[in-house]
Parts: C-alpha cells; sequence; structure tokens
C-alpha cells in the first residue's frame, strides 16, 4: 500500500463521518439555504455602500 493509498482511505473516512450520518431535510439544506441567503447580503451591501465607490461600480451618466 503506497502513500497516495492511504489519502485515500483518509478521505473517504472523514467524507462518510461528515456526511454518512447528516439528515439531508433537517441538516444540508436549511445550512445552504441560509448560506444562500448570506452569500446574497453581502453581494448587495457591497453594492449599494462605500465598495461601488472603491471598486469603481457606480454608473456614471
Amino acid at each position: 500500500m503506497n502513500f497516495a493509498d492511504n489519502w485515500a482511505r483518509v478521505f473517504v473516512v472523514i467524507t462518510f463521518l461528515t456526511f454518512g450520518e447528516a439528515q439531508i431535510i433537517g441538516g444540508i439544506v436549511p445550512n445552504l439555504i441560509a448560506f444562500g441567503l448570506f452569500l446574497g447580503s453581502i453581494g448587495y451591501f457591497a453594492s449599494t455602500g462605500k465598495m461601488v465607490e472603491m471598486f469603481g461600480w457606480k454608473n456614471k451618466k
């Protein structure tokens, strides 16, 4: 057994421990929804605040 086989086994064990007993409805989906809302709020405030001026995204008419 070589080095890559050992790391592949470690990866499989970590993946199983992380997702093997997770509940899809009560665990992963609400967290993904909350994460999406979090990223959306960061994008909204970044596009309406001082970051617009900093990055030069302001519409010049």
